[in-house]
C-alpha cells in the first residue's frame, strides 16, 4: 500500500494564446480538479514569451498522475445568476492517452518536461477545440446575396463585414455612440473557402464577403439572452487596386440585431441597414443558430475521440440499417431493417459498425426508424378499398408506434392481410428504443448514429414542419447515449449542418460526420448552400472541427479527385449509397482507403474476414493481458479494455 506523501511539482508548457486567454492544467486527482475544467489549475505566464508554469503541491496515494493542458477564458464573477468561476475552453490536448507523471516511492519528479509544447507529446500532436460548459454559442451566418442596397452605385461592390457583440443591459441611451461592447465574449469568423474556413479572430475592418461564400460569426457568451450585435458594413477599396499601397476600407453603414429569442434555436431574420449619416441604406438577411450547453450531463477532460481516428486500421464495413433495407417495394433483406435482430445479424456476419437513424416521438422517446413519416393503411367507410395516410413520427407517442405492424409493400392488397398473425419476436419489432439497441446489440459492434433533423429544400418545401426544437432534440438523444453507451464505439452523422454544429459543441467525446448528397442526380437538393457541394461540405467540417464527411458514393465515382481533396484536408471519409451494394465498388472504395463503407446485405457483399475488426482486436488485447498477468479467466468485458486503450482508436 502506498503511503500518503506531500510533494511539489512544477508544471511547464509552451503555448500560444491571444489576449484574455490563459493556460490551465487538469488531471485525475483532487489537486488538478479530477478532470473538471471548472476546477482546473491556472498556470502563470513567464517573462519568456509563450511559456506558462506553476508549482502545485500534492498530497496523494497515486503512483502516477495523469493530466492535460488546455487554453481557456477564465471568468470570475459574483453575479448571482451563474457560477462564480466559469471556464470557456478554447482548445485542449486530446491525445487518447493523457500526459503522465510518475510520483511513486522515492522517484517523485519535481517538475514536468522542460520542453513541453502544448498538444505535442507521445510522438503525436492532437489539439481539439473546446465545447460548451456553462456558455452558449450564437452563430450569425450570411450566405448567397444577403444585402439589398437601395443605392445603385454600391450594388456591385465587394463588402467587408464586422460583427460586434453588444450588452443590451447597459444600453439605455438612444445614442449609439454609447453602446457598450459585451465583456466575456469571444468572436471568431469562418468563411467556407480553402484557407479561410478555420475560424479566426476578425480584423479591424471585418472580413471580406463574396456572394459565393458562406460566412459565419461564432460568438460564445455566458448570457446569450442579453446579447445583441452590431454588423458594420465596409466597402473593400482594394478590389481593383493596382498599387502596392492598400486603401483603407470605407465604412458604408451598419445594422443592429437585438437579443435573439432563445427558442426556437434556429431562425432567419432581416434587419435594416443604416448609413453613417443615420439614413436608410437597405437591409440585410441572416440566419442564426443558438446552441446551449447540455444540462443533463457534464463532460470532463479524461478522454475525447472527436478528432481521432486510427489511420492504420483498414476501412470499416458498416451495415446499412443493420442487414440492409427491407421495407420497400423490392424486398432486399429478409430480416426487418432497423431492429435489434437486424443489427445483431449484421454483427454475426462481420459488420464493424451498423448505421441507423434516430427520431424523437411526440413523448420525446429516442427511437430507431428511417423516415420522417410512417404510412398508415386504413379502410374507407364503404367497400374494401384500402388507402394510405402519412403521419409524422414526431406526432405519435412511442406506445402508438410500437403497436404498429410494418408492411413490406406500399399497402396490403386487401383487409384480410391486415389480420395475418405477426410472428416476429421482440428483437424483430420495429421502432426499437435507442436505449434498447444500446443495451442489446453486441457491444463489439460500433454504431453510426444518424440524427434525422428536417431541412428546407431548394424547391421551397420543408422535410417536416414544426419539428422539435434543436437543443431539446439533441439533449434528449445525447442523454440516452451517455447513460447507456457502455464503452461502445460511436460516430454521429447527419445531413443537417446545424445539427452537426450542435453535436460538436454539446459534448466532447464522440466524433461527428457531415453527411452529404451534394451534386447527386438521385435526390432533390437542400436549400442550405453548405450542403450543395462536396468541397463546401469539406470546408464546413474544417470550420466546425468535425471528424470528417460521409459522401454519397455516386459522387466519388464520378469525381474521384474529391477523395484526395477530403483526405488532404485532414478529414476522415465515409461513403454511402446504392452504388456501394456492389463488391467491385466496395473493393474500389477500400483501395481509396476510406474510413468506412455503408452498404446493404453485409452477409452477401462483405469482402474478406467475416468477423468484426473490433472483435478481433479485442481478442488480441485479451491475449496480451493473459500473457502479461498469467490469468486464464480474464473478464472479457470490452468496456474496461476499450476505455483504457481508446474506444475509437487503438
Amino acid at each position: 500500500m502506498l503511503m500518503s506523501i506531500m510533494y511539489e511539482v512544477q508544471f511547464k508548457v509552451e503555448a500560444s494564446t491571444v489576449p484574455g486567454e490563459v493556460v490551465c492544467v487538469s488531471g485525475d486527482c483532487t489537486e488538478l480538479g479530477n478532470w473538471d475544467p471548472n476546477k482546473a489549475v491556472t498556470l502563470q505566464k513567464d517573462a519568456q514569451k509563450n511559456h506558462w508554469s506553476r508549482k502545485i503541491q500534492f498530497t496523494s496515494l497515486q503512483d502516477v498522475i495523469k493530466y492535460r493542458y488546455f487554453i481557456a477564458n477564465v471568468i470570475t464573477s459574483d453575479h448571482e445568476d451563474y457560477l462564480e468561476r466559469s471556464v470557456m475552453v478554447t482548445s485542449w490536448e486530446t491525445n487518447v492517452n493523457p500526459r503522465s507523471l510518475s510520483v511513486s516511492g522515492k522517484n517523485v519528479k519535481k517538475e514536468t518536461d522542460d520542453k513541453a509544447v502544448f498538444g505535442d507529446y507521445d510522438g503525436r500532436q492532437q489539439i481539439s477545440r473546446g465545447w460548451l460548459i456553462d456558455q452558449s454559442q450564437i452563430n450569425i451566418r450570411l450566405h448567397g446575396n444577403p444585402f439589398k442596397i437601395w443605392n445603385q452605385k454600391y450594388r456591385d461592390e465587394t463588402f467587408r463585414i464586422k460583427c460586434t457583440p453588444i450588452d443590451h443591459r447597459n444600453n439605455d441611451d438612444d445614442d449609439d455612440s454609447d453602446l457598450i461592447e459585451a465583456n466575456n465574449t469571444t468572436v471568431n469568423v469562418s468563411v467556407l473557402e480553402k484557407g479561410r474556413s478555420e475560424p479566426q479572430l476578425q480584423g479591424k475592418f471585418g472580413t471580406v464577403f463574396t456572394t459565393d461564400c458562406s460566412m459565419t460569426f461564432m460568438i460564445q457568451t455566458l448570457e446569450p439572452e442579453h446579447l445583441g450585435f452590431r454588423l458594420e458594413l465596409f466597402v473593400d477599396n482594394n478590389k481593383d487596386n493596382d498599387t502596392l499601397i492598400e486603401k483603407p476600407p470605407q465604412q458604408l453603414g451598419y445594422a443592429f440585431i437585438l437579443p435573439l429569442e432563445m427558442s426556437p434555436s434556429i431562425g432567419r431574420k432581416t434587419v435594416p441597414l443604416i448609413n453613417v449619416k443615420h439614413r436608410p441604406l437597405g437591409q440585410i438577411q441572416f440566419n442564426y443558430l443558438i446552441i446551449k450547453p447540455m444540462r443533463s450531463y457534464k463532460c470532463d477532460m479524461s478522454v475525447s475521440y472527436q478528432n481521432y481516428w486510427k489511420s492504420t486500421r483498414k476501412p470499416l464495413d458498416i451495415g446499412h440499417r443493420g442487414m440492409g433495407t427491407s421495407f420497400s417495394e423490392k424486398k432486399i433483406s429478409s430480416v426487418p431493417e432497423n431492429t435489434v435482430h437486424s443489427f445483431n445479424e449484421a454483427a454475426k456476419h462481420g459488420a464493424d459498425m451498423v448505421e441507423f437513424d434516430v427520431h424523437l416521438t411526440k413523448d420525446r422517446q429516442a427511437i430507431i426508424y428511417h423516415d420522417f413519416k410512417v404510412k398508415i393503411t386504413y379502410k374507407k367507410r364503404q367497400g374494401s378499398h384500402l388507402d394510405v395516410l402519412e403521419v409524422p413520427v414526431k406526432d405519435l407517442n412511442f406506445s402508438e408506434l410500437k403497436d404498429m405492424k410494418l408492411w413490406h409493400k406500399p399497402r396490403p392488397d386487401n383487409v384480410d392481410e391486415l389480420h395475418e398473425d405477426d410472428v416476429f419476436s421482440d428483437d424483430m419489432q420495429s421502432f426499437p428504443l435507442l436505449e434498447t439497441v444500446l443495451k442489446q446489440v453486441d457491444i463489439h459492434t460500433g454504431f453510426n448514429i444518424e440524427l434525422k433533423y428536417p431541412q428546407e429544400m431548394q424547391s421551397g418545401t420543408h422535410e417536416q414542419d414544426n419539428y422539435h426544437d434543436l437543443n431539446e432534440f439533441l439533449d434528449t438523444i445525447l442523454k440516452v447515449v451517455f447513460e447507456h453507451h457502455g464503452g461502445r464505439r460511436i460516430v454521429f452523422s447527419t445531413f443537417d449542418c446545424d445539427t452537426c454544429i450542435g453535436l460538436r459543441l454539446k459534448q466532447n467525446r464522440w466524433p461527428i460526420l457531415f453527411l452529404t448528397e451534394a451534386d447527386t442526380t438521385v435526390y432533390p437538393w437542400y436549400k442550405d448552400k453548405r450542403t450543395q457541394c462536396v468541397i463546401m461540405g469539406t470546408e464546413f467540417c474544417i470550420a466546425h472541427g468535425l471528424l470528417g464527411v460521409n459522401v454519397m458514393s455516386e459522387i466519388l465515382l464520378r469525381n474521384i479527385s474529391l477523395v484526395d481533396y477530403i483526405k488532404q484536408s485532414g478529414l476522415v471519409l465515409f461513403t454511402w449509397g446504392e452504388d456501394n451494394n456492389n463488391t467491385e465498388v466496395i473493393a474500389q472504395m477500400k483501395q481509396y482507403n476510406v474510413g468506412g463503407i455503408i452498404y446493404d446485405r453485409i452477409d452477401h457483399y462483405k469482402i474478406g474476414d467475416k468477423e468484426s475488426i473490433f472483435k478481433m482486436e479485442h481478442r488480441e488485447k485479451l491475449k496480451v493481458l493473459q500473457e502479461k498477468f498469467g490469468h486464464d479467466d480474464i473478464n472479457s468485458n470490452p468496456i474496461v479494455i476499450n476505455m483504457t486503450n481508446g474506444v475509437n482508436g487503438s
